[in-house]
């Protein structure tokens, strides 16, 4: 468990931080909405596109591994999806409750807690499931998203609507550009890989230290139902920690036959606390992302334990 505390230690440690930032106010009350905007618009698309244009498509392209991967994470999030559409919630924050069910946090926690586990070998694993996520995952929820915003008009002006702001969105638009420049035969000069990879490496740092703000602003809104909220938001990490894991369990060992140790890291992906993704694109839409941040906090305390039992079955 220690082992396991020490990687996700940094996660709690910098949303506190942002937490006692605004409490202190050390950071005023725009804080999180302007340092979400660097992460949205400049951070996070420089770490889509660094991802996807370094990507060895031909090594990444392990069948088995992506179908239970991708079919694990669209179950939950497709369960999730109809478990709030039935609770009368709208197709938008249906769809980023359903993120926040199924979106692994797999570059800020991922890397280093499977490295340790499985060592060099998961590497291609983690990039795998870390593509699937921040773009597979993300474009289909901006998608649903826009279609929702765009609901009241005519289906085929929905539709030119709807593509036109997913084409428009920088979180779609950095995977893509990403995926087109890793089919030339070229490399980015050193310096501009060099200012992408400074710009990415601020975007999960920033994003926790805005969740933190945001947590702590919200504690001082009154009129919410925060405990509607709590419940809510353990429903999802519940789905995300458990429902999740056991889903790409039963597909991995059970329907593909995948080879042992492959297969536990699919497992363990999926068992990874939900990442930051879900709570910037409540932001970038102007939706209530209080539910989505507390799913953040709470699915990596109690990954703490999850993980660790986890960790426990793989190394005895």
């Amino acid at each position: 468990m220690f082992a396991t505390f020490t990687i996700l230690f940094p996660v709690f440690a910098l949303i506190v931080t942002g937490y006692i930032s605004y409490k202190t106010k050390i950071l005023g009350p725009a804080s999180a909405t302007e340092l979400s905007r660097f992460v949205i618009w400049l951070a996070l698309p420089a770490l889509l596109f660094d991802i996807t244009a370094k990507s060895d498509w031909q090594t990444l392209f392990q069948a088995d591994f992506i179908a239970v991967y991708v079919i694990g994470s669209f179950a939950v999030f497709a369960l999730v999806l109809f478990w709030r559409l039935s609770q009368g919630k709208d197709l938008a924050e249906s769809s980023i409750d359903s993120m926040a069910a199924s979106y692994a946090n797999t570059g800020y926690i991922g890397f280093p807690l499977m490295f340790l586990v499985f060592g060099t070998a998961s590497e291609v694993p983690t990039a795998i499931a870390s593509i699937i996520v921040v773009s597979l995952l993300f474009g289909f929820a901006i998608i649903l998203i826009e279609s929702a915003i765009h609901a009241s008009l005519a289906w085929h002006l929905r539709a030119i609507n709807v593509i036109k702001a997913v084409f428009k969105n920088p979180l779609v638009l950095a995977p893509l550009a990403g995926i087109l420049f890793s089919a030339t035969p070229y490399t980015l000069p050193e310096s501009i890989d060099t200012f992408l990879g400074l710009l990415a490496d601020a975007a999960s740092p920033a994003a926790l230290i805005s969740l933190g703000l945001f947590l702590a602003h919200a504690s001082n809104q009154t009129t919410l139902n925060l405990t509607e909220v709590r419940k809510t938001a353990l429903s999802l990490t519940v789905a995300k920690l458990i429902l999740q894991p056991l889903i790409v369990a039963w597909l991995a060992f059970g329907v593909f036959d995948m080879q042992t140790e492959l297969a536990m890291m699919a497992v363990f992906l999926a068992a990874l606390p939900t990442g930051t993704g879900p709570y910037m694109l409540a932001e970038f839409y102007q939706r209530d992302a209080l539910i989505t941040a507390q799913t953040v906090l709470l699915s990596t305390v109690f990954s703490l334990l999850t993980l660790s039992l986890l960790l426990q079955y793989v190394t005895p």
